[in-house]
This record gives structure tokens, C-alpha cells and sequence, in this order.
């Protein structure tokens, strides 16, 4: 994801608040924002973009707000943790819930048996509880980690129960683009799947901490938008959701038009 001015105006504000004198509040990141970083004890050896996130996710943390890992990288947890504090130090709001329209897409085809995401009862009878219960996957084909490109991911933690139907899928996915297609429709950018933690903005634990839930490409799927933007909704990938729902997944963008980086094994 690329930083804007308005990420960098944010940070700027919030360090000349600090008294960490950053220059002008510009949306330019010069000598005097990186120093003023480094005062406020980033990680001297980091990029800017990285030092940048590392700052972030901080001052998520003094918020007790979710941000992921304290990895410095600027991910989609990332990402909304800024969204998050800029409505609470900026516009002196609490968190924007994202638009979701009344009427779901109906999608019946569930041969795997996928429970509804509601009750959590529901979901802890059939998979245990979060975090449980893993296992990896072998990718069919290499998948690069969204927010650091160099990474190449050869497997991942999932779900047990779901490892099979993943494995059907881009396998499929394999089939119908070929590698070439696939890394020109940026298929092959992994966003995550397991991972412990709760829903954004909510109180009940996210899909994505029963290892049930998978994220790609995050950068041109962004957790706000609607079809209106999402590469996810474009034509060339209805063979992509086509893969995913034989097997009974729900895409979020498909079926309440946000989000549309995600896929679920769990119904709404």
C-alpha cells in the first residue's frame, strides 16, 4: 500500500503534538519527520514506509487498538488501525461502521457443510476453539506475502477441517489462470488467514481466529470499499469466485459489498 498525505499529514500532527517537532505539517516526508521518528524512538535502521508503520502501530498499541503484529510492515490490520485513529485523534469520532446493505446475495451452495458464523456457539461446536486445531498448507502455487513482496509463502497455518476445500480451490485457481494469469491478476498476494484476534470494531472473535478465513490482495481490495473500486469485482475474476463458492466460501465483497480482500468457510 502506498502511503498518502493524508497518512503522513496524521503522523506529522501526531508527533508535533508529542513535541517531537517534525517541520510542517505537509504531507511531505522529509529530514525533519524521520528525526523526529527516531525522538520518538522508532527503529533508526528501518525505511521510511516501515518507520512510518512501526509509528503507527504503536500508538495503536497506547490505544489498545488492534494492529496485528509489531512487525513494522504496513499490512490491511495495519491499515485500519489508522482508520481507526484518525477518527478518534483527528476527527474526534468513534470508528465508522463500514455500509452493509440490508439484502445479502443468497448463495445455497455449501457442500462442505460450513456453519453460520453466528451464534459463536455454533462455530466453537463445530471448530473448537480459536487458534486450535491447525494445520499447513502446501500451496499449489507460491504465494508472496502482501505487504513485503519479497516473502514467498510456500504454505500456511489453516484449519484442519478446512485444509482439503482450500487446497480444491487454488488448486482450480491453478487451472483456470495458469501461473502467468495469476500473478497478473495479483492471485498470488496473501493477506493472512490464521490469525487470533477480534473483529474490527467489534467484540466477537473474527473468522480469521478459527484459521477459516483468507485475505488476498489487500492492497487493491481495501477493507472500505465498495465494487465501485475493488479489483475483486471486476469481470476477470468471476472464475475466481467461482472456484471459492463451488466449495461454499463467502466472499464478503460478493455479499455485503466491503471487505472484499476476504473469503470465509462460515456463512453469515
Amino acid at each position: 500500500m502506498s502511503l498518502t498525505k493524508k497518512h503522513i499529514k496524521f503522523i506529522q500532527k501526531q508527533l508535533q503534538q508529542a513535541g517531537k517537532n517534525p517541520g510542517p505539517v505537509d504531507g511531505v516526508f522529509g529530514k525533519k519527520t524521520r528525526q523526529a521518528l527516531l525522538a520518538a524512538g522508532m527503529n533508526p535502521g528501518l525505511s521510511n514506509k516501515r518507520i512510518m508503520a512501526q509509528y503507527i502501530q504503536a500508538l495503536a498499541k497506547q490505544h489498545a487498538i488492534e494492529y496485528g503484529k509489531d512487525d513494522a510492515y504496513w499490512g490491511p490490520q495495519t491499515e485500519y488501525a489508522f482508520d481507526v485513529l484518525y477518527d478518534k485523534l483527528e476527527l474526534d469520532r468513534a470508528e465508522q461502521l463500514v455500509w452493509r446493505p440490508e439484502e445479502l446475495q443468497e448463495q445455497e451452495t455449501n457442500p462442505n457443510h460450513w456453519p453460520h458464523q453466528t451464534p459463536e456457539s455454533v462455530l466453537r461446536e463445530y471448530y473448537g476453539d480459536v487458534g486450535e486445531h491447525q494445520t499447513l498448507l502446501e500451496l499449489p502455487y507460491p504465494h508472496k506475502l502482501a505487504w513485503n513482496t519479497r516473502q514467498i509463502v510456500q504454505r500456511y497455518s489453516c484449519h484442519e477441517k478446512v485444509h482439503d476445500s482450500l487446497s480444491r480451490i487454488l488448486n482450480k485457481v491453478l487451472s483456470a489462470y495458469g501461473i502467468d494469469g495469476i500473478k497478473q491478476l495479483r492471485l498470488d498476494l496473501w493477506g493472512g488467514c490464521l490469525n487470533v484476534r477480534k473483529m474490527r470494531g467489534g467484540s466477537r472473535y473474527s473468522m480469521h481466529s478459527w484459521g477459516i478465513a483468507v485475505d488476498y490482495d489487500p492492497d487493491h481490495n481495501q477493507y472500505k470499499w465498495g465494487r465501485d473500486r475493488a479489483a475483486f469485482a471486476r469481470p476477470e475474476y468471476n472464475e475466481w469466485w467461482r472456484c471459492w463458492e463451488s466449495e461454499g466460501w463467502v466472499s464478503l465483497g460478493r455479499t455485503r459489498n466491503f471487505d472484499w480482500m476476504h473469503i470465509q468457510a462460515a456463512k453469515l
